[in-house]
């Protein structure tokens, strides 16, 4: 890894909005491929939502990407509906779009024949989902011109860096564990650390103590 700079931390971050919003395209991209009747519909949509508004989201290892760059006012419409949809609709149900009722089945006199539990659900509409896609295609394409000329002048900087140098430079901490032990509990530090989850299948596998 380059030493750490200020200009290299915000690499790490231009870095982590692409991948969030790489993401949100790839999610909605399958959904539109689908179509709006798939079954994959909902959980595809849903997903580019959320990913899409990861990237906006202040954490304890990065800033919101509006500490960057501005959401152009042509995409300032679509952008707060977003935000709007994955905050009362994805993330919480607290919109109109989805209804809980508990419904009577009556008989054909007129008598409670049953009480069943129901939830409406309207899904994204194709065309809003077309305005999404496009809105993540922009706000991509800025972030990829913040990173362009940022790693011009890294390569340029780094470019005369000796072997020598380079090998005093820090290395990502990597740890392997077993799938069994995934708890999802660790949170991303200023370290580099990447966790890797691995799924054995020892069937036919024959141990010798």
């Amino acid at each position: 890894m380059l030493p750490d700079t200020p200009e290299t931390r915000l690499l790490t971050e231009l870095s982590s909005y692409a991948d969030d919003l790489s993401e949100a395209a790839v999610a909605m991209d399958l959904a539109l491929e689908a179509g709006g009747e798939s079954p994959l519909w909902p959980p595809l949509t849903g997903y580019a939502v959320v990913a899409y508004m990861r990237a906006f989201v202040h954490s304890n290892v990065r800033g919101g990407l509006l500490t960057h760059l501005e959401i152009p006012d042509d995409l300032a419409e679509t952008h707060s509906m977003i935000r709007t949809y994955r905050n009362t609709t994805v993330a919480h149900s607290q919109s109109q779009l989805s209804l809980s009722l508990p419904l009577a089945a009556l008989t054909a006199e007129g008598r409670v024949k049953t009480v069943v539990p129901i939830t409406v659900r309207h899904n994204l509409p194709p065309s809003t989902a077309s305005r999404i896609s496009q809105a993540i295609e922009r706000i991509s394409a800025l972030v990829d011109d913040l990173t362009r000329p940022l790693t011009e002048q890294l390569s340029d900087k780094y470019s005369s860096a000796s072997p020598e140098m380079i090998a005093t430079w820090p290395v990502p901490e990597v740890s392997q564990k077993d799938a069994e032990d995934f708890s999802a509990q660790s949170k991303r530090g200023r370290t580099p650390h990447f966790a890797v989850y691995w799924d054995v299948d020892l069937d036919g596998i024959e141990v010798v103590e």
